[in-house]
């Protein structure tokens, strides 16, 4: 029947009512949107930190965790103080992320006796530590000039030769110099050690392993 006020024809009621249903369905797809972009969101914030790297892979984890939350170790400390967490230093692509997946679901992979990885595999040179600012590879070889007193020595301005991937490549400003991968000697979920005692007996920071005490 025509409406009696316009004229024109009556409009079902079930009609009526159909855009109010279509504008429900679009909140709840909002809602879901919002709702899977917090998901996400929550997500990355839990995976940039230490703790999600041993929410499921407890062995071996849980020990690299454990001391990055309260080691003393020097190099964890620091790193630990300066907010520096786990994702800064080992970038988790998506290939390595499947690949470590795979191989703690197959269990192939060897602890010592603290639980870590027995064979890590793992080196850090100094474009890795230098890079986004974190350290100035220049500043640190002028601070370790004539090492323990002894002219000339310094071990961030090596005769040896880099280890890297890049072998051979000599650093900017460095005379000739090489750099050695900053692993060789510096662990931050180990003990340090002295690498240049291997060859020589130069001063060892408190608390590093000294190669050198072996030849005595």
């Amino acid at each position: 029947m025509p409406d009696k006020e316009t004229g024109s024809p009556a409009v079902p009621e079930n009609v009526r009512k159909r855009p109010r249903a279509h504008g429900r369905r679009w909140a709840i797809v909002g809602c879901i949107a919002i709702a899977v972009v917090a998901v996400g969101v929550g997500f990355n914030i839990w995976h940039a930190t230490p703790q999600f790297c041993n929410a499921i892979c407890h062995q071996p984890m849980d020990s690299y965790v454990e001391g990055y939350l309260n080691s003393d170790q020097p190099i964890m400390a620091a790193h630990r103080e300066a907010n520096v967490s786990c994702l800064d230093c080992h970038p988790a692509t998506l290939k390595e992320q499947v690949a470590e997946a795979a191989s703690w679901t197959r269990g192939d992979f060897e602890t010592d006796a603290q639980g870590k990885l027995a064979a890590e595999g793992i080196s850090f040179d100094y474009k890795k530590c230098a890079s986004g600012g974190c350290h100035d590879f220049e500043a640190i070889a002028a601070s370790t000039q004539d090492w323990g007193g002894q002219k000339g020595v310094n071990p961030h301005f090596s005769h040896q030769y880099y280890g890297g991937g890049d072998s051979g490549e000599v650093l900017s400003g460095s005379m000739g110099a090489y750099a050695m991968d900053c692993s060789y000697c510096h662990s931050s979920h180990g003990t340090s050690q002295m690498w240049c005692n291997g060859c020589h007996d130069f001063k060892t920071p408190d608390g590093w392993e000294n190669p050198a005490s072996s030849r005595r």
